[in-house]
């Protein structure tokens, strides 16, 4: 995984005429890796989306049966069902 630390390392070796190759190996990272951090001019940002669950809609139906004493999930998946 790279980070702005081993990009600092990817820039320094590559002005000093380093291969890609020998940059990934020192790394341990896939020379690919390196080629798209030098194409990018840093390291990939961690971005995710956030995607939401197949339970969303049905959370607070969820909660209200928790609240309620019932803890059997076939209990509560059949009256979700029920729901439609």
């Amino acid at each position: 995984m790279l980070n702005k630390e081993n990009f600092a390392v990817i820039k320094a070796l590559q002005k000093r005429g380093v291969y890609v190759k020998d940059i990934a190996q020192e790394l341990g990272v896939h020379p690919k890796t390196v080629s798209r951090a030098i194409q990018r001019e840093g390291a990939p940002a961690n971005k995710r989306q956030q995607r939401g669950s197949k339970l969303d809609p049905y959370k607070a139906q969820v909660d209200q049966l928790l609240s309620e004493g019932v803890w059997n999930a076939m209990v509560i998946l059949r009256e979700i069902e029920a729901t439609g």
